[in-house]
């Protein structure tokens, strides 16, 4: 809770030294940036969500004491095999995200040909080194949250929140402007990694000497996770095109202002929905450990319950968010210019609201070690993808994002809520 408050805060103030520090066409850089940094989900392909499901499971026969995992020997062992298969498969990834995700930005940002006098070369070369070590540390965060430590990982992010957002502000303050998503990206990494030496130096040390070790306990990736992974992958791809194309079309096809108006509103709704959720991802490793136990009462209650309490906080924070934009336009605040306007964010709301009904959903369903959301995935994004294509090119953003809110609330919602349904009429059959 004090992790997600201090995001909530630290975001909206974010914005604000962004609106009094930044011009407008450097506010649309900053936040394509966000997006097109988003592609590194096409290297990662779902992984680090994956493995600490399976963690998750494993975890009914073990425990954490003084910095290591005792228990069950042969549930050790492939929890243990889990954290080497995360070490290898992001260290080959984060190389290639580096130098492709540089690539990529470059590109774009050079065929988008915006004469806006913005110095952007730098700064995105530093923030895709930041985002590379990220990626490489997401999936051992995973690890150590999906076994268990959610309290203590809580803890290391709001402890990394607490540091980049420091940082950026000092930048912002100081003339830094896009310097400031590197930093904090930096700083987010920086924190991170610290805190995996100074707290499990040993653990990893260990892990480390038998890296290349195999042992008949261990989890095979090929078996066991690739028949869910190609799902996730697709479905996480698909996501992009649900999520994140927008600001990109907005910078290429509407003006640098109007992608940093549409990005810092998508920043804004992005955020609540990160904060609602945390009453549901914190019982993840929960569920697991439910599930593996063969309770599946106690399962549907807890998510019932969780999931009451993540869709009123999220309407709640909308509702005074909305509240708040239209008092501040009423008193012509300066940062409301920087953002859509209200009807435009209202329906990024009513999607929002729709999408995180099926965020919940698929955790539920997802903690079960099954993708069954992989056609679901693929038809919005084809949808929203086309219509958003076509839409910012022949008409604008507020045609564009109504049209994607009518999507996610029609098809996306009652799609998802089918599968759900479904799965669980076979659950409870004993399919």
């Amino acid at each position: 809770m004090l992790n997600r408050g201090w995001t909530l805060l630290a975001g909206f103030a974010t914005l604000y030294l962004i609106s009094i520090t930044m011009s407008k066409a450097e506010q649309g850089y900053y936040y394509t940036f966000s997006s097109i940094l988003a592609l590194q989900i096409f290297f990662e392909l779902g992984f680090s969500g994956i493995i600490a499901q399976f963690a998750s499971h494993e975890m009914a026969k073990l425990h954490w004491r003084g910095g290591d995992l005792t228990g069950d020997p042969q549930a050790r062992q492939r929890l243990l095999s889990l954290f080497k298969l995360a070490i290898k498969w992001y260290g080959v990834i984060s190389l290639l995200t580096v130098f492709l995700l540089n690539t990529a930005g470059f590109y774009f940002f050079n065929s988008s040909a915006r004469q806006s006098g913005v110095d952007w070369h730098l700064p995105w070369m530093l923030l895709t080194m930041g985002a590379t070590l990220n990626l490489f540390l997401s999936p051992l965060l995973a690890l150590f949250e999906g076994s268990g430590l959610v309290a203590n990982i809580s803890a290391l992010r709001l402890m990394q929140s607490i540091v980049a957002y420091s940082s950026g502000w000092l930048l912002l303050l100081n003339g830094g402007k896009l310097y400031t998503a590197a930093a904090i990206s930096i700083a987010t990494a920086g924190v991170g990694f610290y805190w995996l030496i100074k707290n499990y130096g040993v653990f990893f040390k260990t892990l480390m000497q038998n890296l290349h070790h195999r042992d008949c306990s261990q989890i095979s990736w090929r078996q066991e996770i690739w028949p869910m992974q190609w799902r996730i992958a697709l479905s996480w791809l698909s996501g992009y095109f649900i999520s994140q194309l927008f600001t990109p079309l907005a910078f290429r096809y509407q003006s640098t202002e109007a992608a940093g108006q549409l990005g810092m509103s998508l920043s804004v709704v992005t955020t609540m929905s990160t904060v609602a959720s945390a009453w549901l991802t914190t019982k993840l490793p929960g569920f697991g450990v439910l599930i593996a136990s063969r309770r599946p009462e106690e399962l549907l209650s807890l998510f019932r319950k969780s999931s009451l309490q993540s869709i009123a906080v999220l309407l709640a924070l909308h509702s005074l968010f909305f509240s708040l934009l239209l008092a501040m336009r009423h008193y012509q605040f300066t940062l409301t210019s920087r953002l859509l306007d209200p009807i435009d964010i209202l329906w990024l709301l009513l999607a929002a609201q729709a999408c995180h009904i099926v965020f919940l959903q698929a955790a539920y369903i997802r903690a079960h070690k099954i993708e069954p959301y992989l056609k679901h995935a693929i038809l919005l994004a084809t949808l929203i993808s086309s219509s958003s294509y076509y839409l910012i090119q022949h008409y604008s953003i507020r045609e564009m994002l109504a049209i994607y809110a009518i999507i996610c609330g029609t098809v996306g919602v009652g799609y998802s809520s089918y599968i759900y349904t479904n799965f669980n009429n076979r659950k409870m059959a004993g399919q």
